[in-house]
């Protein structure tokens, strides 16, 4: 099964990440900063884009069996604003 996460980088999605890859899963990072991946891994790739994008997160979600949201407010509360 192919997975994709976005918030891959924040507290819970790195959680989900690694018991995802643990039990087998393929799983995409959907990420804007590629630098804050703490996992390397072969089932692992990562994309870079922006949940604020709609056309870059349609582009990839289609080649997964899963989609998992994971975002939060982060340490500010809130979302960046473009």
């Amino acid at each position: 099964m192919k997975l994709i996460v976005f918030g891959a980088t924040g507290s819970i999605g790195r959680h989900l990440v690694r018991q995802a890859l643990y039990q087998g899963y393929s799983v995409t990072a959907f990420i804007r900063d590629p630098t804050k991946v703490d996992v390397r891994h072969p089932a692992l790739p990562t994309v870079r884009g922006d949940v604020l994008d709609p056309a870059s997160m349609e582009r990839v979600m289609p080649r997964h069996d899963a989609v998992y949201c994971t975002l939060g407010g982060g340490p500010r509360g809130g979302v960046r604003a473009k």
